[in-house]
């Protein structure tokens, strides 16, 4: 099977990873303490590594627990990837959060899932969702 991981992947060996609960607390700073801590990290001579999975799922709570608009997350998300104390995938998040932002009947993974079959030669995206087969030009609805 081919690999879905793109070459900007955080790598093993750079960095300690970051979860989802830790670059909540970081953006919403809703529980001081954890995000005065996460703050301190971020803010030292450390190297931390965020997965996508990681994104995606902090794009997730923020959108649907949360009920943030797409444009603030997506500023939220920029923040996280120009940080440079953080290694992640910000090229492809950097090309799929304007998407994201245009399409708001689609879901982030949705768009995720287009770039990641674009990006490495594999598209169409194949799927039984029309609404998503409708909106994004990289899908093929099949049937």
């Amino acid at each position: 099977m081919p690999s879905l991981v793109t070459s900007t992947e955080p790598q093993s060996g750079e960095g300690s990873p970051l979860d989802t609960n830790c670059l909540l607390r970081w953006l919403l700073d809703d529980i001081p303490e954890q995000s005065a801590l996460v703050t301190a990290l971020v803010n030292s001579e450390e190297t931390f590594t965020v997965a996508d999975v990681a994104l995606i799922e902090t794009i997730f709570v923020l959108e649907k627990l949360k009920k943030i608009s797409r444009e603030t997350i997506e500023k939220a998300i920029m923040a996280i990837i120009e940080n440079d104390s953080i290694l992640c995938n910000g090229e492809l998040f950097i090309e799929i959060l304007p998407i994201y932002a245009k399409h708001p009947k689609l879901s982030f993974v949705d768009c995720y899932l287009e770039a990641i079959a674009r990006k490495t030669g594999n598209s169409p995206l194949l799927t039984l969702d029309h609404k998503l087969a409708n909106q994004l030009s990289g899908t093929k609805l099949i049937s």
